[in-house]
């Protein structure tokens, strides 16, 4: 039985990734702990945030930028 494969995009690198896998899979330990420590955000092609616990579909494009984390606490308290 072989695995279906699936190519998402982090900050526009292609990385091949196993159908099933999560946003933490494609963005690796470092980025993971970064994003789980508010010291960076992940979002998807359209701008919405993604969790990193996250589903993935082939052709996913995922965007991680650094964030000052008080400014992201008011953001999202403001519903932004």
């Amino acid at each position: 039985m072989t695995q279906e494969k699936i190519l998402v995009y982090v900050n526009d690198q292609p990385k091949e990734l196993f159908f099933g896998m999560t946003v933490k899979h494609a963005l690796g330990t470092q980025l993971t702990q970064r994003v789980r420590a508010h010291r960076a955000v992940v979002r998807d092609g359209a701008g919405n945030v993604a969790d990193v616990d996250g589903a993935l579909s082939d052709g996913a494009r995922l965007y991680v930028t650094p964030i000052d984390p008080q400014t992201f606490m008011d953001d999202l308290l403001r519903g932004s």
